[in-house]
């Protein structure tokens, strides 16, 4: 599958989705991206399979390859047990709710 995108589009705005390797995000919040530079790297040394392209290419002299949008590594990482212990994990827990005062507004993150 290759997803849209001119050719315009600067590669700094072109990250890839990484996916485990049973094709789940590595994490939800916030999602596994990686730059465009290291998606390439990983392909070359064949640690990912591309999912999906975007329609940007990139070339040198020698070579032209389709910019990966979505890459799943080959081997599978063994997610956590327990997600850590962050202030931002609690705000989710919460449901980014104060509780001290029940608000949902000013929150320190």
């Amino acid at each position: 599958m290759i997803i849209g995108s001119s050719e315009r589009v600067p590669l700094e705005k072109c990250p890839a989705l990484v996916l485990n390797a049973d094709f789940r995000p590595l994490s939800y919040y916030p999602l596994s991206l990686w730059c465009w530079q290291d998606a390439v790297k990983s392909v070359f040394l064949e640690r990912v399979s591309i999912v999906s392209n975007y329609k940007r290419k990139i070339r040198s002299p020698s070579f032209e390859m389709s910019l990966p949008s979505v890459i799943a590594l080959k081997n599978f990482i063994k997610p956590t047990e327990h997600p850590s212990f962050t202030r931002f994990n609690v705000f989710l827990r919460d449901k980014f709710t104060c509780q001290y005062c029940g608000d949902k507004k000013d929150l320190t993150f």
